[in-house]
C-alpha cells in the first residue's frame, strides 16, 4: 500500500501542520512515511502547500506529482491542484471557501470545516476537521492512533483546547464517514 497526499492552502489554515500530523501518526503505526512541505516567505496569507507519502514500502522519493488523495483548504489551492485529479483521487475540499467544479473526476468529500471549526469557537481546528475526514475517507492510518498524537502534540494546551481539537477531529470523522 502506497498513499501519495498532496494538502494545500493558505499560511495560517494548518496545512502544514495537517502533512506532519499524517506523516507522525503513519510513523507511530510504523509505515514509511514522507512530509515535504512548501511554503512563500508571507507569514499568513501566502500559498502552502505539502506532500505526504503513507507507505508500507520504501519511499524512494517525496515529491507528489498525481495524489491519491487531495485536500484543498481555499479556492486558490483547489484552481492550483485540480489538475492533477484523477478518476481514482479523493478530493477532501473545505467547502465553506472552495467552490465545486462538478466536471471534475474523482471522488469529492465537501465538507464546511471553516464552518464546523466556528461552530466549535475554535476557527484554528479547521485542519484538525479536514484530519478526521481524511481518516475517515481513506483508513490509511488508525483513528484512536490519531487521537493519541493529537493529544502528544498539544502537548501542556489547558484541557479545554485539547477537547475541542479532539471533538474537531471526529467531527471530521462523522462527517466524512456520512458521505
Amino acid at each position: 500500500m502506497t498513499e501519495k497526499i498532496m494538502i494545500a492552502g493558505s499560511g495560517g489554515q494548518g496545512v502544514l501542520m495537517l502533512g506532519l500530523f499524517l506523516a507522525r501518526v503513519a510513523a507511530m503505526e510504523k509505515k514509511n512515511a514522507t512530509w515535504l512541505p512548501a511554503y512563500g516567505a508571507e507569514k499568513r496569507g501566502g500559498f502552502s502547500h505539502c506532500s505526504v507519502i503513507i507507505s508500507d514500502e520504501e519511499i524512494f522519493s517525496p515529491m507528489v506529482e498525481n495524489p491519491d488523495t487531495l485536500i484543498v483548504f481555499d479556492q486558490r489551492a483547489y484552481d492550483s491542484y485540480k489538475s492533477r485529479v484523477k478518476e481514482n483521487t479523493l478530493v477532501i475540499q473545505n467547502s465553506t471557501l472552495v467552490k465545486d467544479d462538478e466536471a471534475l473526476p474523482g471522488k469529492k468529500v465537501k465538507l464546511p470545516a471553516l464552518e464546523m471549526a466556528n461552530r466549535l469557537d475554535l476557527a484554528k481546528v479547521m485542519n484538525v476537521i479536514m484530519a478526521g475526514a481524511y481518516v475517515a475517507a481513506k483508513k490509511v492510518i488508525n483513528a484512536e492512533n490519531a487521537v493519541e498524537e493529537l493529544k502528544s502534540s498539544l502537548g501542556r494546551k489547558e484541557s479545554g483546547v485539547i477537547k475541542k481539537n479532539i471533538d474537531a477531529f471526529k467531527a471530521g470523522m462523522e462527517y466524512a464517514g456520512k458521505k
